[in-house]
């Protein structure tokens, strides 16, 4: 009897030390995602990406998110989109691209290389993206209206369970009006944020007031943009409303240039970010 009782006592404690084992051994998750934009090189024959951004090993993120300009002329040629499916796997539901001007010239050939509209929407481990392009039509009109517009504003109105949403463009709309984002705000069609030109835009308008509404909610909203590089290649700002503005863009002509990448704490539902220099240096963080 005695025995037995030691037995059973002994399998308690064996399998109790197992539950406690397998507890200790659950791995928080962790994503990272790297935002590249701008990544052309002046050449306009040979359609290629600058080096440093082709020498990335892109597979080790979780998330690839183009900020739009990748080559001089990116979907002029099937050649052209199919090398940067080589690099970035375009068809990857974790590869989002925001098209930029350079990106637009067969757009029926950009859907068909990615397996997406060339304005979308995406969730992953609790973060929404929505991919709007800003080049409707006339190059430089960046109004997001129609289809795309209806697009948005149904993710706006139903988005709940998730931690962040993070819109992603090539051009920074959001800068031209914005009162905070002021002393940032160019005086020429070209300046600093590499060629915004940015003329028709209702970002203040439409569009913010209803993002405020989701930050209110709890939801933290991040505008994530892609046409720097050319002047500046950081860009990082948090307006009254607790709305974070990020931009990150490359110029091939600058050993410094920088990247952007994101670490997300899928557990804790954290998200954090550096601005790398392609040179190795390591910049200044920030998380929410």
């Amino acid at each position: 009897m005695l025995r037995t009782k030691t037995n059973f006592l002994f399998a308690i404690g064996f399998f109790g030390l197992i539950a406690i084992i397998g507890c200790d051994n659950q791995s928080t998750v962790i994503n990272s995602y790297i935002h590249v934009a701008h990544t052309r090189t002046w050449d306009t024959v040979e359609q290629k990406l600058d080096p440093r951004i082709e020498a990335i090993d892109y597979s080790q993120y979780d998330l690839v998110l183009l900020g739009g300009d990748l080559t001089e002329e990116s979907s002029k040629e099937r050649k052209t989109l199919n090398y940067l499916d080589s690099v970035f796997d375009l068809s990857s539901p974790n590869t989002l691209w925001a098209l930029g001007n350079h990106d637009n010239a067969n757009l029926d050939w950009v859907e068909a290389t990615t397996g997406r509209k060339y304005y979308n929407h995406y969730h992953k481990d609790g973060i929404t993206y929505v991919v709007l392009y800003t080049q409707e039509k006339e190059d430089w009109i960046c109004t997001i209206t129609g289809d795309q517009r209806r697009m948005l504003d149904q993710v706006i109105d139903t988005i709940s369970d998730s931690s962040h949403l993070i819109i992603m463009t090539h051009k920074l709309i959001w800068i031209k009006d914005h009162p905070e984002l002021a002393e940032h705000q160019g005086e020429k069609a070209y300046d600093w944020s590499c060629n915004y030109k940015i003329h028709r835009n209702d970002w203040m308008t439409g569009i913010l007031p209803q993002l405020q509404k989701v930050q209110e909610r709890g939801v933290q909203v991040i505008a994530l943009a892609g046409d720097i590089g050319n002047n500046v290649d950081q860009f990082e700002e948090r307006t009254k409303d607790s709305i974070y503005y990020l931009a990150s863009g490359i110029n091939c002509d600058n050993k410094n240039s920088k990247y952007l990448t994101f670490t997300h704490n899928v557990d804790n539902r954290s998200l954090n970010w550096k601005f790398s220099s392609l040179s190795g240096d390591n910049l200044d963080s920030s998380s929410f």
